[in-house]
């Protein structure tokens, strides 16, 4: 399996054997519309595919990667470790830099940055602190097998439900929105303009439709009785998931998740 290049809050990497288990043996196109950092795409391995997120930034380090890994790569790895360096380079305006070193920017304050969480300021800006440990930038052949793995898919910077709407019979769609909040404080892990509680019911009609067109879909959410209540007579499975995502030692907790799906599978298929 190749490796992302990015850590991403919520990431399912550790789900992966659950996640695979969960996908449908056969399908012709995969599409996952809350992309992150790509580890199911990556486990699946599709010969076709739809990746999208509503993070600009991050499709366009995407795109850049999969048109010229070496110079991308070339570039994170020759910056310094300092945390000085992490910094100034946070501070700089993005819009100024060429593609290719604001796709090397963004990776490298990906690699570096505390708990790999993306969190903007209301502007717009990135605005984690440097993190510490065992923190790096992923060799070459990391870049050049993701880079390989990207030029199946087509890659998208688009609200959710516009992606959904542009499956068909023979897609298989995985969700992984971030979770709903549920009266916890909002402090913008995913960007701006990213998915929030009040966006479930354009999930829910979106999936809906989807599953009319004969769309096979997972999704990977928190236990909402909203939107289990819309998707009545799904399949639904309940797990007990770790997460990181705040970056505060209070948040490192247990949390309950569901996987429901429009059809049935089993952990041992």
């Amino acid at each position: 399996m190749a490796e992302p290049i990015l850590r991403w809050a919520g990431s399912k990497k550790k789900l992966l054997p659950v996640l695979s288990s969960a996908a449908p043996s056969t399908f012709k196109r995969y599409v996952e519309p809350f992309v992150g950092s790509a580890v199911l795409f990556l486990k699946l391995d599709p010969s076709k595919a739809v990746l999208s997120d509503i993070n600009a930034d991050l499709i366009e380090t995407y795109e850049n990667i999969r048109a010229h890994p070496r110079a991308v790569w070339n570039r994170v790895s020759n910056m310094p470790l300092e945390e000085s360096f992490y910094y100034d380079l946070r501070s700089q305006d993005a819009g100024s830099l060429k593609p290719l070193d604001r796709a090397a920017r963004f990776v490298y304050l990906n690699r570096f940055c505390f708990n790999g969480v993306y969190r903007t300021n209301r502007q717009g800006r990135f605005n984690v602190s440097r993190g510490y440990g065992h923190l790096y930038v992923p060799s070459w052949e990391v870049f050049r097998d993701f880079s390989k793995r990207l030029k199946a898919a087509t890659l998208m910077n688009d609200d959710f439900e516009k992606v959904v709407a542009k499956t068909n019979s023979g897609d298989f769609l995985y969700l992984d929105p971030p979770y709903a909040l549920q009266g916890q404080r909002d402090r913008g892990e995913y960007g701006v303009g990213a998915f929030r509680e009040n966006d479930e019911d354009r999930l829910a009609e979106a999936l809906l439709d989807a599953s009319a067109r004969d769309v096979q879909i997972l999704l990977s959410y928190s236990p909402s009785p909203g939107l289990l209540q819309r998707l009545q007579g799904w399949h639904v499975k309940h797990l007990k998931v770790a997460r990181n995502v705040a970056g505060f030692a209070q948040d490192r907790r247990t949390a309950d998740e569901i996987l429901v799906s429009n059809y049935d599978w089993r952990l041992d298929k």
